[in-house]
């Protein structure tokens, strides 16, 4: 009896230590029990898709046709460009192609028939000069132009008697000086005469030369040929360069239509307008941003994944995603991407730890919440273990 005493009050004392111990390792079991039902999280940051706009032309604004903060719909105008010299441009480009296409036109008709008509009278005309020239004079000519000779003989013989008397008459006194000179100025005259038309009645009997001949008939040759050219009309060659001329003027048009059109700066799709910050008067550079559209209808959240916790998520998974500033309500993302290379340093993790390891980008679509959601806000997305 007595040694149960001295252990009854040893048990006593340590009742206590063993049921604190035992309370500690039941709290210990139950943190970890509630540890491990815990889902993951991960931290991140909604941002939104944003749009540059601007102009390829560039120029001096007209006119601001948009705020800072105002939603646009796709079409919209956010920004007028003065045209400078494009309307001409666009003015001297069109001229080019009616041209281009008038030549064409013309070569795709060919020759007017008034034009035919002349082409083949003037082929008739040396063909008819060759013949000509080919059997000589006709004997009728033959016959004229000795006639004629004739004549002119008689003529001249006149004149040589007459000179002869006005020779003696002056011998004696009877006539004048002045009378001489015209007796014999008529002699030369009709010896002249006659030699001419000696002369014509010898290449008539005589007929062409062959070098006249050859001439004629290269003349008859190059009329036919050019006849049958007009009547041919344009070659296929000259036709296909003048259809390039007009498609290299019509590309030209089109190219001017196109830079008058980047005069105007619209809004590509509906948006919001994050930033603009152009005045009438101020210039623009040819390329340059003239604004950015914020699509705030296409939030995600862009989180960074441990390597040690990446098999929990995959494209298409449904997560929750909760932000400060509705601490009582989740919102409804998906997952668009992952990355397929890791990474050791983003910054806008939360603490030090979590950018000493490697982690995985990825990207979760926000399917709501637009309306309460803004770029900027951190967010967390929860994953069950």
């Amino acid at each position: 009896m007595a040694e149960n005493v001295p252990k009854a009050a040893s048990l006593k004392r340590r009742l206590p230590l063993l049921l604190v111990a035992a309370a500690i390792a039941a709290g210990i079991f139950a943190w970890r029990a509630w540890q491990r039902a815990q889902p993951y999280e991960w931290s991140g940051t909604v941002e939104a898709r944003t749009i540059s706009v601007g102009s390829r032309v560039g120029g001096r604004v007209k006119a601001v046709r948009a705020q800072e903060g105002d939603r646009v719909v796709a079409g919209q105008v956010l920004v007028e460009l003065e045209p400078a010299d494009l309307p001409a441009q666009r003015l001297m480009a069109k001229a080019q192609l009616e041209g281009a296409m008038a030549n064409l036109d013309k070569l795709k008709r060919g020759a007017r028939p008034e034009e035919i008509d002349q082409a083949n009278a003037r082929a008739q005309t040396a063909a008819a000069a060759f013949e000509e020239a080919r059997v000589g004079a006709r004997s009728e000519e033959i016959a004229g132009a000795k006639a004629r000779l004739v004549a002119m003989q008689v003529t001249l013989d006149k004149a040589q008697l007459d000179a002869e008397r006005a020779r003696s008459l002056f011998a004696s006194q009877s006539i004048s000086q002045g009378a001489l000179d015209d007796a014999e100025s008529a002699l030369k005259g009709a010896v002249a005469q006659r030699d001419a038309l000696q002369q014509a009645l010898d290449e008539l009997q005589n007929g062409s030369r062959r070098e006249e001949i050859q001439q004629a008939g290269a003349r008859a040759a190059e009329a036919r040929a050019n006849a049958k050219l007009v009547q041919a009309g344009s070659r296929a060659e000259d036709i296909e360069a003048a259809q390039a001329e007009v498609d290299a003027a019509q590309g030209k048009l089109d190219q001017t239509d196109v830079l008058l059109a980047e005069v105007v700066v619209r809004a590509p799709r509906a948006a919001r307008v994050e930033s603009l910050d152009l005045r009438p008067g101020d210039i623009l550079a040819p390329n340059g941003a003239a604004a950015t559209l914020l699509e705030d209808d296409q939030l995600y959240v862009r989180t960074y994944v441990p390597e040690t916790q990446i098999g929990h998520i995959h494209p298409g998974q449904e997560v929750p995603i909760s932000v400060d500033s509705f601490p009582h309500r989740t919102f409804l993302g998906v997952v668009e991407h992952i990355n397929s290379e890791g990474e050791y340093s983003p910054r806008n993790l939360q603490t030090a730890d979590e950018r000493a390891d490697q982690v995985f980008a990825a990207r979760v679509g926000l399917r709501e919440g637009q309306a309460e959601l803004r770029a900027g806000m951190a967010a967390f997305i929860h994953v069950a273990k």
